[in-house]
């Protein structure tokens, strides 16, 4: 996306505005880089939540998860949600601005939502402005393109529901 949509977005003009962005964005990356090295889970959270993503309470975030580099901070994540290895969670979609493609997907920024208690196995894609309902499990190597409701197990590329988990809850309590 280029510089200038970005600036856009955050309302910042001038020269201080794009300095102000540029900084933001080098220790945005810089950030990126150490949590995906860093063994200690506890850490790898914290450091997300530096680089400006929306982690709630309790949240386990697997090796090597790379969520968005551009607009981190339009990533929301409930509490008590496990994010596995390999996982990747976008909130904007770049598309090449002098292709004929550009009119069937405009660029976008679109918040991407998970909710609590949700259990996102390893090598996960998500793609922007996806809502990951309450309790949802996403099964390994899904590529999620559509909202998820609450308490259902999707699976596939691209995921669809595959099993509502309010049955099996129900048997549980």
């Amino acid at each position: 996306m280029p510089a200038s949509e970005v600036l856009e977005f955050y309302n910042l003009k001038g020269f201080w505005g794009k300095l102000r962005y540029g900084i933001r964005f080098v220790w945005r990356f810089f950030l990126d880089k150490v949590a995906f090295f860093c063994v200690i889970k506890s850490w790898r959270t914290v450091i997300h939540r530096w680089r400006g993503v929306n982690i709630g309470k309790g949240v386990y975030i697997g090796h090597e998860v790379m969520f968005d580099r551009v607009f981190t901070d339009q990533i929301y994540i409930g509490d008590n949600t496990s994010i596995g290895d390999r996982t990747i969670i976008t909130a904007h979609a770049n598309i090449p601005s002098d292709t004929r493609l550009k009119k069937l997907y405009p660029r976008k920024v679109s918040p991407t939502r998970i909710g609590k208690g949700v259990w996102i196995m390893p090598a996960v894609i998500i793609i922007p402005g996806v809502t990951i309902g309450d309790e949802a499990v996403i099964a390994t190597g899904s590529v999620v393109t559509k909202d998820v409701p609450p308490r259902s197990l999707v699976a596939g590329v691209p995921a669809r529901v595959i099993k509502d988990l309010n049955d099996e809850l129900a048997v549980i309590e």
